[in-house]
């Protein structure tokens, strides 16, 4: 990545590697200022005391500055890695204390952020041993930095950089990625995708996601090719603003997870005339893709130049950098169809294509069973934490359910307790563990699942507790007290909070919660309301 950096500034300077949209603002990043502002941030980093190997987190809203910072600690050879920024809607006492445990075991290191943050986060986590620094002073002082590679090392087994996943009882998994390994995953996956100079990218996706920040950073970074870069809050308020920069800039490829089809589909007045006929690939990932979805899509975009060879999917996860499988642009997507029950149809399931150059797939126990994967660019372990237990054999348990058909993979759920709401992965226990905290939930008799909505496109989160208080007015206060816990840690609302009595939740023969139980007892008991 920054040796095609070098190559774009040295051959096409002034080429648009970024056109970057945030509410009126329209500003066109070029190779160079990339290169130039990435340099400041590399100088801010050293003066601070910041050597290589050093862990850089950032932490900032939405704006050119993400990409700044993020490439100017390549640069001198710090590890970056992207947070998510505190939502308004959440507790920041909260916030913090769902952070701490990952910061004191990030140890040395720094952490990027504005000055607005950084007054809360030194309230709220006085004794945090990152030091703070200032997007905003990167800013007053001009800087100029050359980097040295041979501080790096040997630059192709380096970490390049940490992507932050979901982890046990609130604590995120640092999946560690080298420079070779990233180097590999894009050049495999833009070879499928079969790229050509003219093509673009829009994204909306936040950077912290592994989607958005390989398949909409680094990869049009590696390749050369511009990305349109758009603000998620402002998209979930205005869909049609992907619509929007689609037509304008004649985009050709977008990541989207499956609830966002469903919320284009919803919101987005195809009556307006857009013209999407420029698209190449309107990729399904980070969800489990569904058949109605697409169908839902191309009946209400057909009319803007959609067809159905440009819905494609994508089976990717940050353990692999990304893409694992990947359907055929052009081609419409395959199909499967499972026999039900009699007198009922059959359960249509996408395909998520071939494998890719570099990796293998395997399914653990026959026919249907574990996903497994091996390859070239299989992440080098979680930041100082074992990862032994994820690997049999060199073979990573991906903990996701399928078959393999016709050379192609077919993915049916998770062996995992994970939950998947608008392609934000959660652990259930993560989720309970934060529920069994709140006042007046009965220690361990709490039990959360997802709940696949056809008409969002995305699983709803649904939580059932049990309580010792009798039922009045105080069950109101559990549930606004479980609905304000879940928000502020992990920024996602449930969809459902049922507050029941002592006994009601399922348990199973060794005495654990039965989570699969409780949710069929749920849905026979719906439509009644506490």
């Amino acid at each position: 990545m920054l040796q095609a950096l070098a190559r774009h500034c040295a051959e096409r300077p002034d080429a648009i590697f970024c056109h970057f949209w945030a509410g009126d603002i329209r500003e066109d990043i070029s190779f160079r200022k990339l290169r130039l502002e990435a340099a400041a941030y590399a100088a801010l980093y050293r003066e601070s005391g910041l050597k290589a190997g050093d862990v850089v987190l950032i932490m900032l809203k939405h704006s050119p500055e993400m990409y700044y910072s993020f490439t100017g600690a390549m640069l001198c050879g710090c590890i970056p890695s992207m947070m998510p920024f505190p939502s308004v809607k959440q507790d920041s006492s909260k916030f913090w204390e769902s952070h701490g445990e990952l910061f004191y075991r990030i140890g040395a290191g720094a952490i990027l952020t504005s000055a607005e943050n950084a007054e809360s986060l030194r309230k709220n986590m006085p004794d945090q041993r990152l030091e703070i620094l200032l997007a905003e002073s990167c800013r007053q002082t001009a800087r100029h930095f050359e980097p040295v590679s041979a501080e790096l090392g040997d630059i192709a087994l380096d970490i390049a950089f940490i992507q932050h996943s979901s982890g046990t009882t609130g604590l995120k998994k640092g999946v560690q990625l080298s420079y070779g390994a990233i180097a590999a995953q894009i050049a495999n996956y833009a070879d499928r995708l079969g790229f050509v100079a003219s093509d673009r990218i829009v994204s909306w996706l936040p950077l912290y996601h592994d989607m958005g920040l390989i398949a909409c950073f680094i990869l049009p970074l590696t390749l050369g090719l511009p990305v349109v870069s758009l603000d998620a809050f402002e998209w979930v308020n205005r869909p049609a603003l992907l619509l929007e920069a689609i037509q304008a800039h004649r985009c050709t490829h977008v990541w989207l997870p499956n609830f966002a089809f469903h919320h284009l589909s919803r919101a987005a007045d195809p009556e307006r005339g857009y013209v999407l006929n420029s698209m190449k690939a309107f990729i399904n990932c980070s969800e489990p893709c569904k058949p109605e979805t697409f169908d839902l899509f191309l009946e209400n975009f057909a009319a803007c130049g959609v067809h159905a060879g440009q819905l494609q999917a994508c089976y990717a996860m940050a353990e692999t950098v990304f893409a694992v499988t990947q359907t055929t642009p052009g081609q419409k997507i395959k199909e499967y169809h499972l026999d039900a029950e009699p007198g009922k149809p059959s359960q249509r399931i996408l395909s998520t294509g071939s494998v890719i150059s570099g990796l293998e797939i395997r399914i653990a126990s026959g026919h249907v069973g574990e996903i497994e994967v091996r390859g070239d660019f299989l992440f080098s372990g979680y930041y100082k934490n074992d990862s032994s237990q994820e690997f049999a054999d060199g073979w990573y348990q991906t903990g996701d359910t399928g078959f393999i058909h016709d050379g192609e993979l077919y993915v049916l759920g998770r062996l995992k307790e994970m939950i998947i709401v608008c392609g934000k992965n959660l652990y259930a226990h993560d989720l309970e563990y934060i529920c069994n905290r709140v006042e007046g939930v009965k220690k361990g008799r709490c039990v959360v699942f997802g709940l696949f909505d056809p008409d969002v496109g995305t699983e709803n989160l649904i939580v059932v507790a049990e309580t010792e208080i009798p039922e009045g007015p105080a069950w109101a206060t559990i549930r606004k007290s479980i609905k304000n816990e879940l928000l502020a840690v992990f920024n996602i609302p449930p969809h459902d909070i049922r507050i029941v009595n002592p006994g009601w939740l399922v348990k199973s023969t060794s005495g654990k919660i039965s989570r699969g139980g409780n949710l069929k007892k749920y849905l026979i008991g719906r439509a009644w309301i506490v």
